[in-house]
């Protein structure tokens, strides 16, 4: 990762954002995050001032976390780039073409053999089962996020007839399972918002170009 110093250079807080010393708990209200996202963020190198100790709290300083947050989507859309145009290119090679031509560089009978191999290929998959739609597999998450929410609220009752907890234990539980939910539905989100759906099938006009 770069310098701390270039990143938050690259990178700036908004305009009208304090820079400010803040916590785990405040990071994660910064980023609008659970604080298992703020874990896993800092085992990924998340900078921070100190480690907390017992008797001391974390401390991050708000300036650099978003700038490496910044960094580390950025990193990842540009991974995600260059692997698409790896794609790219390796079908204009199978089909004549040279590497580091672009689709639309291609006369339109090539580029529409492109598209063809490409369709074929989505409905063998699709038939298959190792393609499924987007809103499909959106749909099914959501049913499962869901199932696992009311599984989640109706925990408590559960341990207070069943198990005999105290009101302290049954509300670090409902904490975790809180947590556990927030992290499962900014993942599903992230994932999804990381793979936006391409306007290109609109925008193809094969036999004018």
């Amino acid at each position: 990762m770069t310098d701390l110093d270039d990143l938050t250079k690259r990178f700036p807080l908004p305009d009208g954002v304090p820079d400010a010393t803040l916590n785990k708990s405040e990071v994660a209200q910064f980023f609008g995050v659970s604080l298992p996202t703020v874990d896993a963020w800092l085992r990924d190198g998340m900078p921070l001032v100190s480690e907390g100790t017992n008797g001391r709290a974390w401390e991050f300083q708000a300036s650099q976390v978003w700038a490496w947050r910044k960094a580390v989507v950025a990193s990842e859309e540009t991974r995600s780039a260059e692997a698409q145009a790896a794609i790219e290119a390796m079908r204009l090679k199978l089909i004549g073409g040279q590497v580091g031509d672009t689709i639309r560089a291609l006369p339109p009978r090539e580029r529409q053999q492109i598209y063809d191999v490409e369709l074929a290929h989505r409905r063998l998959m699709a038939e298959s089962n190792r393609l499924i739609e987007r809103d499909v597999v959106l749909e099914h998450l959501q049913d499962l996020l869901s199932l696992m929410r009311d599984t989640v609220t109706g925990l408590s009752d559960r341990l207070d007839r069943e198990a005999g907890l105290s009101g302290k234990q049954i509300e670090v539980v409902d904490t975790i399972g809180a947590d556990m939910l927030d992290q499962l539905g900014r993942r599903i989100a992230e994932f999804f918002n990381a793979r936006p759906v391409g306007a290109r099938t609109a925008s193809r006009d094969l036999f004018t170009q």
